[in-house]
Formats: structure tokens, C-alpha cells, sequence
């Protein structure tokens, strides 16, 4: 991993305030907070072991969010999960679609970024 990279890696409070901002829970989480999203199924935020469910519609446009904050290409994915724990660290687990050429240079230039 390059210096530049590490340097521009997001804390983990920072993960918590965009998933805060996009998803828009309350309270202080006080060891895990985890956003999982499969494509045409319901999302789920756990937080500290509580689930919360959320309709297709509105897990699809929260995964859009999340993936445009962390500066992921979003069309191609399929399963997405944000994890936020003290025990575990902070990391982005997706598997996405495999996509052409043509494809990633559509949605290259569709990216805002």
C-alpha cells in the first residue's frame, strides 16, 4: 500500500459520520456498527447487535450513497457491506459484476469525481 494511500485511508469515526449522514441513525454506537445491502434484497444496519430493515428501494439508494462517499463505482455491485468495530477494524467488503471495457469506461464517465 502506497504512503498516499494510507494517508488518505478514513478513520473510523469518519466512516461512522458518513454512514450517519447517509443512512441517518441516532446514538452512539459503542463497539459495532455494520451496513450489508444485497442486490434486490432488503439492506440491514446493525448497530451494536440490533438490526434495523430496509426496503429495496430505499437499501439500493443508501448503498448508492455510501459507494459515491467512499468513491466506489457503484452500478456494478451486487453485495455491499460497511463494517465499523472496535474488534474488527473498519473495512468495505462488495462483490461487484465482472464489466467490459466499454462498460467501465460508461460508467467511468457517468462517476462525479
Amino acid at each position: 500500500m502506497s504512503k498516499y494511500m494510507i494517508s488518505d485511508a478514513l478513520s473510523s469515526a469518519e466512516v461512522l459520520g458518513i454512514l450517519k449522514e447517509k443512512i441517518g441513525f441516532d446514538g452512539k454506537p459503542s463497539s459495532s456498527v455494520e451496513w450489508q445491502y444485497e442486490l434486490n434484497k432488503t439492506g440491514k444496519l446493525v448497530v451494536d447487535g440490533r438490526a434495523t430493515l430496509y426496503d429495496i428501494e430505499r437499501a439500493m439508494q443508501i448503498t448508492i450513497d455510501l459507494a459515491t462517499a467512499f468513491y466506489i463505482p457503484w452500478q456494478p455491485i451486487i453485495n455491499f457491506k460497511v463494517i465499523v468495530s472496535k474488534h474488527e477494524g473498519t473495512r468495505i467488503e462488495l462483490t461487484t459484476l465482472p464489466v467490459s471495457s466499454i462498460g467501465w469506461a460508461e460508467i467511468k464517465a457517468g462517476l462525479t469525481y
